[in-house]
């Protein structure tokens, strides 16, 4: 009798696993390929949303760029934060292939009728294999200045004109278009963490400056994706504010700061933009990309990085302003520019938010 129970136990456990193994088999799957192509574009350009399934405090330390946290053990009290669109591109991962959290979270997203489902089997280790540099939140830099136990050295890849406006407590200032020169500021030892922040989610110096670190040897490169604006917003530590006009010294309080060399007013610039008087050039310093999606009426597009391979062109106009979507990239136009021997021009050290429909708010 119990031989005859213990067969049926077995044969029974030996048909789950089989369902199990055939569930898993028919799961879409996305390869780490796939999943570079993906996060290369937003979420909203991309049309897609990607999920990780891991608890939270792996999210904070490093995640895959555009990923947001739905944890697993979470999933069913928080499926209110999956899209409304049950046909949207749902991607989950979580920490390779031995970890199940995103297959579970696939299958429940599957039984709750979303119908195109992928899992990214390989998950954090392989994108980290790769060479990738992960995306770490605020709350992970709040860690870091908190816990001595944590060494990381933080970097701010914005013109240092935008450093000295205020930045991370304890950041290093390496802009990226001086990296060739600044690089030996990087400590010697290669494993050390390091981790790099700009202008936010529409600033990409960050994350060249991450390809570029990984490229000299260093093995654990974090991106600080939300950068300066965020911590800002987030964040309930003074930041520094350093006006390099008083010498280094720490300004007391958040208040704008002067101009700056070059800089152009808020009033000035629209009143270029309305007038338009002869000899007058608008450049968007923006990626090329960004620059197709919308840009301000008139401007022409040359990257910052690019403006010493266009001086003759700029050169032949009397008023040169440049633009981009936080300040950092005109301001580093503008030094370009310096350097190269064109002497006046302006940029404008602002926020733009620009739409698709041509409209923008310069804040």
């Amino acid at each position: 009798m119990q031989t005859r129970k213990l067969g049926l136990v077995l044969s029974l456990s030996l048909a789950l696993l089989l369902v199990a193994g055939q569930a898993l088999a028919a799961m879409a799957t996305i390869s780490l390929a796939e999943v570079e192509a993906l996060v290369a574009k937003s979420p909203e350009d991309g049309k897609y949303f990607l999920f990780d399934s891991r608890p939270e405090i792996k999210y904070f330390e490093g995640h895959l760029p555009w990923a947001k946290s739905l944890p697993w053990a979470e999933m069913k009290d928080r499926l209110d934060e999956l899209p409304a669109d049950k046909g949207a591109k749902l991607v989950f991962y979580c920490g390779g292939v031995k970890c199940d959290l995103s297959h579970k979270a696939s299958a429940l997203a599957t039984e709750k009728g979303y119908t195109d489902v992928t899992v990214f089997v390989e998950g954090d280790p392989a994108w980290k294999a790769a060479g990738h540099a992960v995306w770490v939140s605020t709350n992970y830099i709040k860690m870091v200045l908190n816990d001595r136990d944590r060494v990381a050295l933080l970097v701010d890849s914005r013109p240092t004109i935008k450093y000295n406006e205020g930045t991370v407590p304890g950041a290093l200032s390496l802009p990226f278009p001086e990296w060739d020169k600044l690089k030996g500021l990087l400590p010697a030892d290669k494993a050390t963490q390091v981790i790099f922040f700009c202008g936010g989610f529409v600033c990409d110096l960050s994350p060249k400056s991450a390809v570029k670190a990984r490229e000299l040897g260093y093995t654990n490169v974090g991106v600080y994706a939300e950068g300066w604006p965020a911590w800002k917003e987030k964040s309930t530590r003074a930041f520094a504010m350093v006006n390099p006009k008083d010498g280094g010294t720490a300004a007391a309080a958040a208040a704008e700061p002067t101009g700056y060399e070059g800089e152009i007013s808020q009033a000035e610039f629209l009143k270029l933009l309305a007038d338009k008087p002869k000899g007058f050039l608008l450049v968007d310093c923006r990626p090329e990309a960004d620059f197709k999606k919308s840009h301000l009426p008139g401007a022409i597009n040359i990257q910052d990085e690019n403006v010493a391979k266009n001086i003759d062109l700029l050169k032949k106009h009397s008023q040169v302003v440049f633009y981009c979507a936080t300040g950092a990239r005109s301001a580093s136009a503008y030094y370009a520019a310096e350097d190269a021997g064109l002497k006046g021009t302006k940029f404008l050290n602002k926020a733009v938010d620009y739409t698709a429909d041509g409209s923008y708010v310069i804040k």
